[in-house]
Order: structure tokens, then C-alpha cells, then sequence
């Protein structure tokens, strides 16, 4: 093992030299460049395992200096390109590509594949970032010291997080839009009233929070203003049967086409242009209640919902939908159970106990919130369903690793931009976060 380590060292240090002594610009050293006329070959690469960020060389032969040229695979998803002297790579293990790897370079047309495995090992904890454990009334104050009882949430581009707190009974005095300042350790109440399932816009920051009091309302921060609440008015097609309540409990925005859409609890799934409000009717549902909705950045415009106890055949579900061909293409995701249980393993086989909020990392890989399994699942790309974090059907309050963490009804998911996980646990009054390596 010593021995390993000692020549694994030796080859980062050979490695970072030649790279200097290769870019340094002398007239000594010419620039080595790749030859299309001649194979790319991979020879071998160390370590053979690591985590996330772990430091890798491959060593091979015409893969050429011009790193804008190289692109590695770990699986599917890229990996880092730091360096090349021409027989020797220098990448760093991407996020999440999956337990056992197959690594691939890949410069100009040509490309090489090693049959020999980079194992990939994950580690995954939980800490509580705010929230006291208990909450008569929310309040302000810093991460330490502020009450909440927070049901929803989303993270913006700064790292704000902006959370919807909601008591069980909905009193009003329980009810306040909240924003946790990440650089300042601060929490803030930005709305002193109720909401729903809140979406930030990848592009502007613009915070949208559905709200109940009007059939046709919701509420946007806008950064620019300091987050001033906006009550906004929908503007519906002439004709069109508008729901008779407000319920309206989770909206996201559609990267694709920079719309943002919701759900109704009578099942309207609308489309709403963020600088006219102007409402396009996308496809109307079965009602029951889904406190879910997000896009995969890997499938523009598929927008996937999950469903609560009370949706009939689609309830205690994952579902999708694509809202460009919607009449042909709504369908239930996860098992056929509409009891709700608990189950890993293919989504078509997986069962949920009335999932809540939903969100897709940057990666394709889906996160939610099983509220009464109290534990956290994830959907990989291609379709394998996890318990990320949790104990399925026990609750509790724990941080800590895998084999250590408790949840109490989480129901709230959110992701910041560089993949951390954040959960609004409600039963247990904070907000934890997910660190993924």
C-alpha cells in the first residue's frame, strides 16, 4: 500500500513538471500535438478508486497538449481536464457518474475506451443549517437563534435560500415566506403570509411562489428590488374554465423556454409567461394534491410531478409529462401501488410514501422529499431509484452519515449551483443540508 501511494505521488510530481516544462514556451521544448492520423491509446490510469475531485493521470500515448481538444467520460458525465503533456492526462473525478466507472478520452474524432473500472465511492452527511427545533410563531434572527417550520424551498444563484413556512394547523401566525442569507448567516421574513412550493429562475434570481388567496395570483421577488413582494394577476385565454379554488401548490421554471408553469389542485397544468402573465393551458389532470414539480436538464421539457395519497390513480407517484406533446404523453413514472410503501431499485418498480417536492441537479440525477417514508430518494439518470439519507418509516433527528441521519417528514427539496442538497425537514422545525462527494 506504501509502496502504491509512494509511486502514485511520484507521478503527480513527474506529472505537474513536465506539464511546466512543456508550457513554459522555450525553444528546448516543442509542443506536442495530436496526430489524427494515428490511434489514441489509453494505457492505464491511478488510482483505480476515489471520490469526487480525487486526482487522476492516465497515461497513453497522442492524445496531445491542447486540452480544448481532450474531453474525458467517467461513464457518461465529463470529467475535469487540467492538463497534458502529450502521454499523460491530469483530470479530476466528476460528480456523480455512478459506482463503477468506465473511463474514455476522447480527442478531436478519435476515441479510446480502458476496460479496467474507476470505482467510485460516494459519501453522503447531513447538517442543520437553521432552525431551533421548535416554532410558536417564525421569527428572525440569525441560522442559530430563528424559528421556522419550513415546507418548502428553493435556492437561488447567490445561494439564498428562500423558504415557505407553514404550520399544521395554517394558522396565519405560523404562515411567513422566510430568506436565509448563506454569506451572512442571517434569516429574514421577506412576506408576512402564506405560499406554496416556491421556483427560483436560473436566469434572473426571481423568486415565484404560488399562493392560495386568488384563483389567478402569485408573488414575485424580484433581487433587483430587494425581494420586495409583487402580487401578480394572471391573464387567462377567453373561454377557458379557470379552476374555482387557488390551489395551486408547486410552480417551476421551464429552462427550455423560460416560461414558469404550475399545477392546480383540480388538476390545470398551465404555462405562465413571467413578463405578460399571460396563461397557455398545457394538459388538465385527475385532481389531488401534488407539492412537486421540476424539469431535467438532460430531457428539455419533460416536466416531472409527484403525487400525494389523495390523486387517485396516480397517487403516492412520480409522473412525467411533456409539455410539448402533452395528450400522448402523461403517464405514471413509479409502481403501480397507489397505497404508498417503500421500495429502491427501477423506477417503474419503486414505491413512495406521499412524496412531496421534487428538483433535478445539473447532473440529471432527481431529488425528493418522501414526507411519510422520512427519508430523502434520489432517480440517477437512468432510472434507479435510492435512499439517499434516512431511515425508511422511522423518524427522528440525527446528523450525520448515511448509516446515522433521521428525518421527520421532510417535505421540501432544493439545490444549490455547486450540488449541495438542501431539505426543508419539517417535523423537526429545520432546514438540513446535504453534502454530497
Amino acid at each position: 500500500m506504501k509502496r502504491t501511494v509512494k509511486k502514485l505521488s511520484l507521478l503527480f510530481v513527474s506529472f505537474v513538471g513536465l506539464f511546466q516544462l512543456a508550457s513554459c514556451g522555450s525553444e528546448e521544448v516543442a509542443r506536442v500535438e495530436h496526430n489524427p492520423s494515428q490511434p489514441v491509446k489509453l494505457t492505464t490510469f491511478y488510482p483505480d478508486s476515489g471520490m469526487y475531485k480525487e486526482q487522476v493521470i492516465l497515461e497513453g500515448s497522442n492524445f496531445g497538449q491542447d486540452v480544448s481538444k481532450i474531453t474525458v467520460y467517467f461513464n457518461n458525465v465529463k470529467a475535469p481536464v487540467i492538463g497534458s503533456t502529450g502521454s499523460m492526462l491530469y483530470v479530476t473525478a466528476p460528480r456523480l457518474p455512478g459506482d463503477t466507472c468506465r473511463l474514455t478520452v476522447v480527442v478531436e474524432n478519435d476515441s479510446v475506451a480502458f476496460e479496467k473500472p474507476f470505482i467510485y465511492h460516494e459519501s453522503i452527511s447531513v447538517t442543520t443549517l437553521a432552525g431551533t427545533g421548535q416554532c410558536k410563531k417564525p421569527t428572525a434572527g440569525d441560522v442559530n437563534t430563528a424559528t421556522m417550520h419550513p415546507r418548502f424551498l428553493c435556492v437561488d444563484g447567490d445561494n439564498n435560500i428562500f423558504l415557505v413556512s407553514r404550520g399544521q394547523d395554517g394558522g396565519s401566525e405560523t404562515e411567513r415566506i422566510m430568506r436565509i442569507d448563506q454569506a451572512t448567516g442571517q434569516v429574514e421574513i421577506v412576506v408576512p403570509e402564506n405560499g406554496n412550493v416556491p421556483c427560483a429562475d436560473p436566469v434572473t434570481n426571481i423568486i415565484t411562489i404560488p399562493t392560495e388567496t386568488t384563483v389567478g395570483s402569485y408573488v414575485s421577488l424580484d433581487p433587483t428590488e430587494m425581494w420586495s413582494p409583487r402580487q401578480r394577476e394572471l391573464i387567462w385565454p377567453a373561454g377557458y374554465a379557470v379552476p374555482e379554488y387557488g390551489y395551486k401548490h408547486s410552480m417551476v421554471v421551464n429552462p427550455d423556454d423560460g416560461c414558469i408553469y404550475t399545477r392546480y389542485y383540480y388538476g390545470d397544468i398551465i404555462k405562465i409567461n413571467p413578463r405578460t402573465y399571460e396563461v397557455t393551458p398545457i394538459y388538465k389532470t385527475a385532481p389531488g394534491n401534488s407539492y412537486g414539480l421540476t424539469f431535467n436538464p438532460k430531457h428539455p421539457n419533460i416536466l416531472y410531478l409527484s403525487f400525494f395519497n389523495d390523486a387517485g390513480a396516480m397517487a403516492n407517484s412520480i409522473a412525467s409529462i411533456d409539455v410539448t406533446d402533452p395528450e400522448n404523453t402523461y403517464h405514471r413514472l413509479s409502481s403501480s401501488n397507489t397505497s404508498g410503501g417503500h421500495r429502491d431499485g427501477e423506477l417503474s418498480r419503486a414505491q413512495f410514501h406521499n412524496p412531496c417536492q421534487i428538483y433535478c441537479d445539473a447532473e440529471g440525477y432527481m431529488y425528493i422529499a418522501d414526507k411519510d417514508n422520512h427519508c430523502i430518494r434520489r432517480i440517477s439518470p437512468e432510472g434507479m431509484v435510492e435512499t439517499v439519507l434516512g431511515v425508511p418509516g422511522t423518524s427522528g433527528y440525527k446528523d450525520g452519515s448515511k448509516k446515522e441521519a433521521l428525518f421527520n417528514q421532510p417535505t421540501g427539496i432544493g439545490i444549490g449551483k455547486d450540488g449541495s442538497v438542501y431539505v426543508a425537514d419539517w417535523g423537526n422545525f429545520r432546514v438540513r443540508k446535504l453534502t454530497i462527494n
